[in-house]
């Protein structure tokens, strides 16, 4: 046999290490951990490694980002905000987003990117998206963009949003290959997502869109009209 003992100099990225802190709380009190699977799953997706804390621990040396959901309103029980502002430094409280628009961002007395979300499932969720999201892929060297199919699409019908303000908006794919609005996150939370194919990013100098207009949508799956044809197998098996 032939021996190889040639050398290759690879490139290696370490994987972000992001300390995952759930502050929120229910109305009776109770830790509330309705973020925490979906933000696990998000930070593993993207390429971070999850470790947990609780918010007295939040701010101590030994991770590469903070991620705190929950706490960043103005309630009495909302306090990630004062934590942060209390122990290092808080430079925004409040993003004009919707939904999730008590978003926060800031840096420990350590210097470590602290990324606050609201306690909403469908705000935690555009927040990681939009903000957390793509610190973390950058970090673990992957394409920051949004990690969805995407391509230009016809409305057909108008679709509204507060000028102002950038929303996403849960939009469904008709069998023209048009696409349409469905309920709004902001109105029924993460439930918008059930019935929609993916979503638009309506800018905040925009009304909206109207019937008929371009516009660039992100999909869920991959391939839409392959995710199509499987769903409705079926159907059609079940006709014959």
């Amino acid at each position: 046999m032939m021996a190889i003992n040639a050398l290759t100099r690879v490139s290696v990225t370490r994987r972000p290490q992001v300390r995952l802190v759930i502050a929120g709380t229910a109305r009776s009190g109770q830790p509330l951990d309705s973020n925490g699977p979906m933000l696990r799953a998000l930070i593993e997706r993207d390429g971070g490694v999850v470790t947990e804390a609780a918010l007295a621990q939040a701010f101590a040396v030994g991770a590469d980002i903070v991620m705190i959901a929950g706490g960043t309103g103005h309630g009495a029980h909302d306090r990630s905000a004062a934590a942060l502002a209390a122990t290092g430094s808080l430079a925004i409280h409040g993003v004009a987003l919707i939904p999730g628009e008590t978003a926060g961002f800031g840096r420990t007395a350590a210097g470590t990117p602290v990324m606050m979300m609201p306690g909403m499932p469908a705000a935690c969720l555009w927040n990681y998206e939009l903000f957390a999201g793509r610190a973390i892929r950058r970090l673990a060297g992957q394409h920051p963009e949004l990690p969805y199919h995407s391509g230009t699409v016809t409305t057909a019908r108008k679709i509204v949003s507060p000028i102002g303000m950038t929303e996403i908006r849960a939009i469904r794919r008709r069998v023209d290959a048009t696409i349409e609005p469905v309920g709004s996150f902001a109105e029924v939370g993460l439930m918008a997502a059930v019935a929609a194919d993916g979503f638009v990013i309506v800018p905040a100098a925009s009304e909206g869109y109207p019937a008929g207009a371009a516009v660039n949508a992100y999909f869920y799956e991959a391939d839409f009209d392959d995710a199509q044809r499987i769903r409705a197998a079926p159907h059609d098996r079940g006709a014959s």
